[in-house]
């Protein structure tokens, strides 16, 4: 190696996390300015609806402080409180949709239609909410032309659990999973979501009472690197007998189980891990998010299951993650490959749901083929 080589490189890595640590507070600030600027608009507009501007001095100062702290309730129970984060959470999917009505009475100056839009806001969000709280059942039955004995697998992406999260969540979440009477129980990712541990430590005794023939296995989401924690995430969940694969495969009933980390995440290549398989093995793959779809076709995974994309969560966002995916929920059959992406169990920020729904998946394996 020629002297200063790897001195130079590092400064170049060092030049590189300095130019995208700039860039990232650049879109901070200008999403920071966005977020200000409409919710200044959204402000004067509920200011003149509700005609607050008629009112004595110290209701319209009562009204710019309580419109003060809603606006910035997602900064300060992250900074500040943790006990805002609902009332955050709300005024996010509030904000959402309040700002395209603070745009549209910029365009049109009628006060009846743009009370009637607020009130569909209200109205949309409680429904969402009551909404968010039902989870469904969604079944596939498929058919895959290699040998093993048939496997009912349940499916859990997104659980999202958090200190936001009802108090019974994770024990109502397991009883819905032993009620199926699963062989394999498999978790794709953003299982957990806060950065104080504690919240997914209090859980750890329920998660063991998971009853499945072969046991549960899980891979990262996105959200378990954000919290900052994630060496505590694997060990409590293996704890809880919650086996995350990173990059690795295992052997289960007769089939290749394979767990990537999340795409954000420098990994392995597909072939690699799948290198010393059995391609007459069947393979299933778990990977969070539901991208590379020809990579796993050519690598000879048989199933691919995945979540992430709440499928938008909230009308219209399913319009935005259907062009951003090949498939963004459901199932999808690219020649050998058979793709199924949930909507989740939970959600993310806002627990409210429009347009989608929360779901446990059920998937009935048959194995077609016939052993050498």
């Amino acid at each position: 190696m020629v002297p200063g080589t790897k001195v130079f490189k590092q400064s170049e890595d060092n030049i590189s996390a300095s130019e995208k640590g700039h860039a990232m507070r650049w879109w901070f600030y200008l999403i920071l300015t966005l977020y200000t600027f409409f919710n200044w608009l959204i402000g004067q507009q509920l200011y003149h609806l509700l005609k607050v501007d008629k009112t004595a001095g110290w209701l319209k100062a009562s009204y710019w402080a309580v419109f003060l702290f809603l606006a910035c309730s997602p900064l300060l129970s992250r900074w500040l409180y943790k006990g805002w984060e609902q009332i955050g959470n709300y005024w996010l999917v509030f904000f959402y949709y309040a700002t395209l009505v603070a745009v549209l009475g910029l365009l049109i100056k009628s006060k009846p239609l743009i009370t009637a839009c607020y009130l569909l806001i209200l109205t949309a969000i409680l429904y969402g909410s009551a909404g968010a709280q039902k989870i469904n059942l969604q079944r596939y039955d498929i058919n895959i032309p290699k040998a093993a004995g048939q496997l009912r697998i349940v499916m859990l992406s997104d659980i999202h659990i958090d200190s936001a999260k009802p108090r019974d969540y994770v024990e109502t979440m397991v009883r819905r999973i032993n009620l199926l009477n699963p062989d394999l129980v498999v978790l794709t990712g953003d299982i957990f979501d806060d950065k104080d541990i504690s919240v997914l430590t209090k859980e750890k005794e329920i998660l063991r009472h998971i009853k499945a023939k072969y046991g549960v296995f899980g891979v990262l989401g996105n959200h378990e690197y954000y919290t900052g924690n994630l060496s505590e995430i694997i060990k409590t969940l293996k704890e809880a007998n919650i086996v995350i694969l990173r990059d690795e495969a295992v052997e289960i009933a007769g089939v290749c189980l394979v767990g990537r980390d999340d795409v954000s995440q420098k990994r392995k290549p597909l072939a690699s891990l799948l290198a010393g398989a059995a391609k007459d093995k069947p393979i299933i793959l778990l990977d969070h998010q539901p991208v590379n779809l020809e990579e796993a076709r050519l690598a000879g995974v048989d199933l691919q299951l995945s979540g992430h994309t709440h499928r938008g969560q909230f009308f219209p966002n399913q319009l935005i993650t259907r062009r951003i995916y090949e498939v963004d929920y459901g199932y999808l059959a690219k020649e050998n490959l058979q793709v199924i992406v949930s909507s989740g169990y939970g959600t993310w920020g806002p627990p409210v749901r429009l347009g989608t729904r929360s779901e446990i998946v059920e998937i009935i394996i048959t194995f077609t083929g016939t052993k050498n």
